[in-house]
C-alpha cells in the first residue's frame, strides 16, 4: 500500500514540475498558433495526465520516449517561430528534457551527500523515497529559474536584481529548512501513523508546488517590469519623433516662404523678358516650378504635425516604389495632442512601409481619414506578402516575439478617446480600422 502511494507521489510531483516547466519554456520562446487560452490550458492538463498514465507503467525508457514524443509534437503542432523550424523546436525540447534529467540526478546526489554528512541513516523507506523526490524537484526548479532559463538563447542577458536574489534566497532557505524539519522528525525513530505520513507527503507536495508558484510569479513580475521598460522607451522614442516632426514643421514653414518668394521672382522675370524672349522665359519658368513643386508640403489636415508625418511618409513610400494614396475628408484632428498623433500614425505607417517592402509587385498604402458625427474614422490598408500569425487579435511581428510592441502604444493612445482598433487580414492585404471619439 505504502509503496504504491510513494510511487504515485513521485509520479505526480515529477509530471507536474516537468509539464509546467516545459510549457513555460514554449510560451517564452515560441508563439502560439491558436488564440484560444482554454485550448492551451486543456492541452497542459491532457499532457500531464498522459504522462502520469505512462509513468504508472514504471518503464524508464518508455517514460523518457513519451516525454520526447508528446512535447516534441506539442512544440510542432501548437507553437511556431519565424526563426526556428519545427525540427529545431523539437530538438530544443529534447535538450531541455535531458538538462532537467541531469538536474534531477544532481538533486539525488546532493541529497545522498547531505544525509551522509549529517549521519542520518534510519529514515523509513517510504519517507526516504519521497524526500529524495522532493529534494531533487526543488533542485530542478532552482537551477532552471536561476540559471538554465537565463543561459538559454535570447534570455542570457537578463540579470537578477538584488531584490530577486533575496527572494530566491528566501525560497531556497525556506524549502531546505522545511525539508530538514521533516527529515529530523522521520529519522528520530519516532513511530508515525499512516495518516501522519500522508500529511508529511502533503506537506512535501505543498513545498514543491508553493516554490513553483512563487518562482513562476517572480519571473512573471520580472517580465512585466521589462515590458513596462520597453513601453517607456517607446514613449520616449515617440517624444523624440514628435520633436523631429516639430522641427520639420518649422523647416517646411520656412521653405514655403522661400518658395513663395521664388514664384514672385519668376513672375517678375516673366514680365521683364516677355517682350524679347517670351517663349523661352515661360518655358524656363515652367521648368523651375516643376523642379520646386515636390518641395512644397501639402496640407492634408488642420493638424501641422500630421501634415508633416504624411508628407514625410509619402516621400519614404515613393523612395521604396510604394504607391501612397490619401483620401482626407473635412476632419478636425485638433482634439489630439501632437505626441498622440505621432504615436498612432508613425507606428502604423512604419509597419505598413515595412510590410510593403516585402512585396514584389503592386506595393501600395491607402489611407482614408474622415469624420462621422462625433467620431473620426481612420482606414489604413497596405499590400503584404504571405500570411500573418495572429495572437490575441494582433499580428505577430516577423522580427521575433519581442518586437511589435509599438501596436500596444497605439492601442493605449486610442483608448484615451474611447476608441477602438480592428486589425484584419485579407488576401494579400492588411487592414487597420480605427474609430476615435472626438
Amino acid at each position: 500500500m505504502e509503496s504504491n502511494i510513494t510511487l504515485l507521489f513521485g509520479i505526480l510531483i515529477s509530471c507536474l514540475v516537468y509539464t509546467i516547466i516545459l510549457y513555460q519554456f514554449m510560451e517564452e520562446h515560441y508563439m502560439r498558433i491558436y488564440e484560444s487560452k482554454a485550448l492551451y490550458c486543456v492541452l497542459q492538463v491532457i499532457s500531464c495526465g498522459m504522462m502520469i498514465g505512462v509513468n504508472l507503467l514504471d518503464i524508464p525508457i518508455l517514460n523518457l520516449l513519451s516525454w520526447i514524443v508528446i512535447f516534441g509534437c506539442v512544440s510542432i503542432k501548437f507553437y511556431t517561430d519565424f526563426e526556428k523550424s519545427s525540427s529545431q523546436r523539437a530538438i530544443e525540447i529534447i535538450v531541455l528534457l535531458l538538462i532537467l534529467t541531469a538536474c534531477e540526478t544532481i538533486g539525488y546526489l546532493l541529497f545522498e551527500f547531505a544525509l551522509w554528512k549529517l549521519h542520518i541513516l534510519n529514515i523509513q523507506p517510504m519517507m526516504y523515497e519521497c524526500l529524495h523526490m522532493t529534494f531533487s524537484k526543488l533542485v530542478i526548479l532552482i537551477l532552471y529559474y536561476l540559471f538554465i532559463v537565463r543561459l538559454w538563447k535570447n534570455t542570457g542577458k537578463n540579470k537578477l536584481t538584488k531584490a530577486q536574489y533575496i527572494i530566491y534566497g528566501i525560497i531556497v532557505v525556506y524549502s531546505v529548512m522545511n525539508l530538514f524539519v521533516i527529515i529530523v522528525v522521520v529519522s528520530k525513530g519516532m513511530q508515525t501513523t499512516f495518516a501522519e505520513r500522508l500529511l508529511l507527503l502533503v506537506n512535501m507536495f505543498c513545498i514543491v508546488f508553493g516554490d513553483l508558484l512563487i518562482l513562476y510569479f517572480t519571473k512573471f513580475a520580472e517580465e512585466n517590469g521589462q515590458l513596462k521598460t520597453k513601453l517607456m522607451l517607446l514613449e520616449q522614442q515617440a517624444s523624440l519623433q514628435y520633436e523631429y516632426y516639430l522641427e520639420q514643421t518649422n523647416k517646411y514653414d520656412e521653405s514655403i516662404r522661400i518658395l513663395h518668394d521664388v514664384n514672385k521672382h519668376l513672375a517678375l522675370l516673366d514680365d521683364l523678358y516677355k517682350l524679347e524672349c517670351k517663349e523661352e522665359a515661360k518655358e524656363y519658368e515652367k521648368e523651375i516650378k516643376e523642379m520646386l513643386f515636390p518641395l512644397i508640403p501639402q496640407e492634408y489636415t488642420n493638424h501641422a504635425i500630421l501634415n508633416v508625418i504624411l508628407n514625410d511618409k509619402k516621400r519614404c513610400a515613393n523612395a521604396c516604389e510604394i504607391k501612397f494614396d490619401l483620401e482626407i475628408g473635412e476632419v478636425d484632428m485638433a482634439f489630439m495632442s501632437p505626441i498622440e498623433i505621432t504615436t498612432i500614425f508613425v507606428n502604423l505607417l512604419d509597419n505598413a512601409i515595412d510590410a510593403c517592402k516585402c512585396v514584389k509587385k503592386n506595393r501600395y498604402i491607402k489611407i482614408k481619414l474622415d469624420t462621422y458625427n462625433d467620431f473620426v474614422a481612420i482606414h489604413m490598408s497596405n499590400s503584404m506578402e504571405g500570411k500573418l500569425m495572429w495572437y490575441h487579435g494582433k499580428p505577430v511581428s516577423r522580427k521575433g516575439k519581442n518586437h511589435g510592441i509599438g501596436l500596444i502604444n497605439v492601442e493605449n493612445t486610442i483608448k484615451k478617446y474611447n476608441g477602438n482598433m480592428i486589425l484584419k487580414e485579407k488576401q494579400g492585404e492588411f487592414v487597420c480600422d480605427i474609430i476615435l471619439n472626438s
